[in-house]
């Protein structure tokens, strides 16, 4: 990802800083600082946090991330529209209009992408982008997502591409993730669905196809039914119409309130091992470097806290109410040995809503993997559906 801000442009990839053209020294952690103020600029950092993400497995000195402010900040030093606030006791916050654009070889290679900032309503900074042209597909976020680092691996990239191909892709971080707010007042499921509805205002869609995985399918019913006239059509993958928590079994209760203690302790570390908890259910057979992206991918994009929160957010799905409201045309995916979200889940999900096609997928993994047999029906059955909707 590459930003630009004032006369800086900042290379995240090639750790690179320019001024005016001209690279300008500044490496390590003083980089490291800076990077996290650009992705979070408007926001105020606080000081636990930012040391938390900067040194993951040491413990160090506030004056150590103080001493790294002050190296950035001689950087900047004179610069017209750019400023590091210091909120006393608090800590920092960068005040800066900034623009990005991902600027990695594989990013050239697939649709550019333009990304933007918008204000939730109780303030929230939300991250969303744009990818290709043509009619407009909305992508509701999901468990965990990075609007830069998610080119970066295998997982992904094939699923934006094909989104983004011939229509205009819009995504976004939720928030407590990714490029978003990682400090909103509040993480509900309420507070995504209106979320939701201030991104889809803000990149001007007027009417479009929503595609929802996981989290992001309850997300996508609910706003279909809140605003019909907007929403041509719903692809939903891998999702439920209750959370855990509504579900009300003690086994599945005990297991996620372990996953969350573990994630609380052990998320944000080097090591790996609790983190692959994870990943072995969301791809039982992946390939080590898959599964080590995947991990990486998972302890770059959030921090432990928000990791818990925001599964405690998802037990509290519940559109069962919302399913016969629905009156668009929908498309329902399910693999049938999900273990993240079982494929009874998704046949609840399809049943409720009147006329709603059901596919099973013969996969394992919760994210269809782009070398697999149930990626290519995934792929022929989102195109018909595609098709028909823009006869519709």
């Amino acid at each position: 990802m590459i930003y630009t801000f004032g006369p800086f442009r900042l290379d995240a990839r090639e750790r690179q800083l320019l001024r005016d053209g001209t690279l300008v020294p500044l490496s390590g952690k003083a980089f490291d600082t800076l990077l996290v103020l650009v992705e979070n600029v408007g926001t105020l950092q606080r000081q636990q946090a930012l040391m938390e993400r900067l040194w993951p497995d040491t413990y160090v000195e506030p004056n150590s991330l103080q001493y790294n402010v002050s190296l950035v900040r001689r950087v900047i030093d004179g610069a017209p529209g750019v400023e590091i606030q210091t909120v006393r006791g608090q800590g920092y916050r960068l005040v800066a209009e900034v623009t990005c654009d991902a600027g990695d070889a594989q990013a050239a290679a697939a649709p550019l992408q333009r990304t933007y900032f918008c204000k939730a309503a109780d303030g929230t900074r939300l991250a969303y982008a744009k990818l290709g042209d043509g009619p407009p597909l909305v992508k509701v976020a999901n468990w965990l997502s990075h609007l830069e680092l998610d080119w970066q691996g295998d997982v992904w990239r094939h699923v934006l591409e094909l989104f983004a191909r011939d229509r205009c892709l819009v995504r976004y971080d939720a928030r407590g993730n990714g490029l978003s707010d990682w400090q909103p007042p509040a993480i509900t499921f309420e507070s995504f669905v209106s979320d939701f509805e201030t991104v889809f205002d803000a990149a001007g869609v007027a009417r479009a196809p929503l595609f929802g995985i996981s989290q992001g399918a309850a997300v996508a019913v609910a706003y279909a039914v809140r605003h019909p006239e907007r929403v041509s059509g719903l692809i939903l993958l891998g999702g439920c119409a209750r959370g855990w928590r509504v579900k009300n079994h003690r086994t599945l209760t005990e297991r996620f309130e372990a996953m969350m203690v573990l994630m609380r302790q052990g998320w944000g570390g080097r090591n790996a091992a609790f983190r692959q908890i994870f990943t072995s259910s969301f791809f039982p057979e992946a390939s080590p470097q898959l599964a080590e992206w995947w991990n990486e991918l998972q302890r770059q994009t959030t921090t432990p806290d928000n990791a818990a929160t925001i599964l405690s957010a998802l037990g509290d799905v519940d559109v069962r109410d919302d399913l016969a409201r629905v009156t668009v045309p929908t498309l329902v995916l399910h693999a049938r040995d999900d273990t993240v979200v079982p494929m009874k889940d998704g046949i609840e999900l399809a049943s409720g809503i009147r006329g709603a096609r059901f596919v099973p997928l013969d996969s394992k993994n919760h994210l269809l993997l782009a070398d697999e047999p149930a990626w290519r029906r995934f792929v022929a059955e989102v195109e018909q559906f595609l098709a028909q909707e823009t006869l519709r």
